[in-house]
C-alpha cells in the first residue's frame, strides 16, 4: 500500500513538472551584457530625471569641434543601446556633447570602460573645452573620480579610493552631482560616494559656470584596438539654485 502511495505521488509530481516546464531544456546560458542594465527595485527615485540619450541616435549629441586640434577626433556611434567611443584615426581623441548646456544638476547613467581606456564625463563645459571632468581613467595607473579641469587648472583632486568600487569592462552605475559656484562636485560609483570636492575661486578660475554635458575617448595612450568606452541610460535632473 505505501509503495503504491509513493509510485502515485512520484507520478503526480511529474506531471505538475510538465505542466511548470520543469525537467525540460535546460535555460540558454546568459552572456555578457552589451547594453546598459534597465533599473531594479530599489533603486533611487527618478522623479524629475529627463533623459538625454534616446538609445537609438546620436540626436542632442555631436562631436566638439572647439577643443584644440590635437583633441578633435574619435568615432561615436550607437551600439545595443549605448554610446560608444573608440579612437579614430588611432591615435585621435575628443569630446562627444551635448546640444542643450546646464549649470547646476544631477547627472546619473551607465558606463561600462574596456582596459586600457581612458575616459571621462566633463561638466559646464565651455566653445573651447574647458570645465570640470570626474575621470574614469581605466588603465593601470589611472583614478576613477579625480576632478581635471583641462586648459586651465589641471589636476585639482586625485582620487587615489574610486576605482575600488568601478567594475572594469562590466557596466557601472554612475551618479555625478555639480552645484553652486564655486561649484561643489559630488560622484557616486555603484552606490558609492567616492568623490566630495568642492572648489574655491582659486581652483575653479576660468572654468565656465555653465556648459554642455561631454563624454571622452582620450587621444594617444597604450589604446588597445577595439576597446572603447561605452555610456548609457543617461538622464539629468536639473536642481533649482537656492536663494
Amino acid at each position: 500500500m505505501h509503495e503504491e502511495i509513493r509510485s502515485r505521488v512520484a507520478a503526480c509530481a511529474w506531471v505538475l513538472g510538465l505542466a511548470l516546464g520543469c525537467g525540460g531544456s535546460p535555460a540558454p546560458e546568459s552572456t555578457a551584457a552589451s547594453t546598459p542594465p534597465a533599473a531594479t527595485a530599489g533603486a533611487p527615485s527618478e522623479v524629475g530625471f529627463v533623459s538625454l540619450f534616446d538609445g537609438k541616435t546620436l540626436e542632442g549629441w555631436h562631436r566638439h569641434e572647439g577643443l584644440p586640434e590635437d583633441n578633435i577626433g574619435g568615432k561615436w556611434e550607437v551600439i545595443d543601446g549605448a554610446i560608444a567611443g573608440d579612437q579614430d584615426p588611432p591615435g585621435a581623441g575628443g569630446f562627444l556633447t551635448t546640444t542643450g548646456t546646464y549649470k547646476d544638476y544631477v547627472l546619473r547613467l551607465e558606463a561600462r570602460i574596456d582596459h586600457p581606456v581612458d575616459s571621462g564625463v566633463f561638466l559646464r563645459v565651455g566653445p573651447t573645452g574647458k570645465s570640470h571632468q570626474v575621470t574614469l581613467d581605466n588603465r593601470p595607473d589611472g583614478t576613477i573620480g579625480s576632478i581635471y579641469l583641462p586648459w586651465t587648472q589641471s589636476m585639482v583632486f586625485e582620487n587615489k579610493e574610486g576605482a575600488a568600487h568601478f567594475k572594469s569592462g562590466e557596466w557601472n552605475d554612475l551618479e555625478i552631482q555639480i552645484e553652486g559656484e564655486p561649484a561643489l562636485i559630488q560622484f557616486r560609483v555603484n552606490g558609492h560616494r567616492v568623490t566630495r570636492f568642492q572648489h574655491t575661486e582659486e581652483t575653479t578660475k576660468g572654468v565656465p559656470t555653465e556648459g554642455t554635458i561631454a563624454l571622452q575617448i582620450h587621444p594617444g595612450g597604450d589604446w588597445v584596438e577595439g576597446n572603447k568606452a561605452r555610456f548609457g541610460n543617461l538622464r539629468i535632473k536639473v536642481l533649482t539654485p537656492t536663494p
